[in-house]
C-alpha cells in the first residue's frame, strides 16, 4: 500500500477545489486525487474521503465528464487520477471569478460613463487582487504543503 496524503491538507484542497462549484463530495475526492501519488480505486477513495461508495461514483462521472479527472483499468477496476494540478485549478478559479463576478460587475458599472476613470481604476485594483491572490495563495499552499511532508518523513 503506498502512502496517503494527510486529512488536514484534503480539506484544505478540498475548500480550495470547492470555489469550482462541482460539489462538497467531487470537491473532496478530486482534493485526494490531486494529492494522491498514485492513481487510486473507488474502494480506496471511498476510505480517504468517507463518502460512500456511490457518492464517489457519482462525484467521479462528473469529474470525468468536466476533464477534471482521467482513469485508466488495471484488470477489473479502473484507477482515478487527477489531470489537474493546483496551480492549474488556481487559473481555473480564477476565471469563474472573473466570468461569475467581475465581467458582470464591469458591465454594469459601464451604464455609468461619468465615472470611466474611477470604473477603470477599481478594475486595475481587481485584476491586481486577483494576481496577487493566486501568488500568494500558491506560495503558502506549496510550504505548507512542504512543511506537511516534511512531517510526514520525519
Amino acid at each position: 500500500m503506498h502512502s496517503t496524503p494527510p486529512q488536514t491538507l484534503i480539506n484544505l484542497v478540498s475548500r480550495l477545489v470547492s470555489r469550482l462549484e462541482l460539489g462538497e463530495a467531487a470537491s473532496k475526492v478530486l482534493a485526494t486525487l490531486i494529492l494522491s501519488e498514485f492513481p487510486l480505486s473507488q474502494t480506496e477513495i471511498v476510505h480517504l474521503t468517507g463518502y460512500s461508495l456511490s457518492q464517489v461514483s457519482s462525484a467521479l462521472s462528473l469529474l470525468v465528464s468536466v476533464g477534471l479527472v482521467s482513469f485508466v483499468k488495471a484488470g477489473r477496476k479502473k484507477l482515478y487520477f487527477s489531470d489537474k494540478g493546483i496551480d492549474e485549478l488556481l487559473g481555473e478559479i480564477a476565471r469563474k471569478m472573473i466570468e461569475k463576478d467581475l465581467k458582470p460587475l464591469a458591465r454594469e458599472l459601464e451604464k455609468f460613463p461619468k465615472e470611466r476613470e474611477k470604473i477603470q481604476s477599481l478594475m486595475d485594483e481587481c485584476n491586481q487582487a486577483i494576481q496577487k491572490l493566486q501568488e500568494t495563495f500558491l506560495l503558502d499552499t506549496l510550504k505548507n504543503m512542504r512543511s506537511m511532508n516534511a512531517k510526514m518523513n520525519r
